[in-house]
């Protein structure tokens, strides 16, 4: 099993390797705080900490793995391609649908974009606490009240502000 994204690559032939680094670039452009890796035995992207697609080479297709929710989003466009379950397979003999692709990943990008990432349960808690679910509900909050909430320190600070979380100065 290929340790890293590159190492990967190179195991497969040139077709392939060509359709992955296009799904790869439409990540990049689409998503480009998405952090890659290896999961699953495929090219993986996290986006605040939660899976946002993975996608791999096979004999004869490269696989989508959108998870289930982004999967059923496009139920019918996928209906076509043999699939699995959150999975999608564009065959090799046939031209990548980059447009189809380039929509899922955005679709995903909005939908995981926009959920907290992991800070902790008595933070996550007391966000929930004053009704925040979602990244998008920290518009005009600040620092200051966020800290002053039991459970919720500098670290979750932090890692909300890494998320880019539409956090206000004080």
């Amino acid at each position: 099993m290929a340790v890293d994204v590159e190492t990967y690559l190179t195991g497969f032939p040139a077709e392939t390797r060509e359709r992955l680094e296009d799904m790869r670039a439409l990540v990049r452009e689409l998503c480009p705080r998405a952090v890659e890796g290896m999961a699953y035995g495929m090219i993986g992207y996290r986006l605040n900490a939660r899976p946002l697609v993975y996608f791999g080479g096979f004999a004869n297709h490269v696989g989508l793995y959108a998870t289930p929710a982004g999967h059923e989003a496009f139920a019918e466009e996928f209906a076509r391609y043999v699939q699995g379950k959150g999975s999608v397979r564009f065959p090799l003999d046939e031209p990548l649908p980059r447009e189809l692709i380039r929509r899922v990943i955005a679709v995903r990008a909005e939908e995981v974009g926009d959920e907290l990432p992991s800070i902790g349960a008595p933070a996550t808690r007391a966000l929930v606490g004053i009704g925040v679910t979602r990244l998008s509900q920290l518009a005009g909050r600040t620092e200051r009240e966020l800290l002053a909430l039991h459970g919720f320190g500098p670290k979750a600070l932090r890692i909300l502000r890494e998320a880019q979380a539409p956090i206000a100065d004080d």
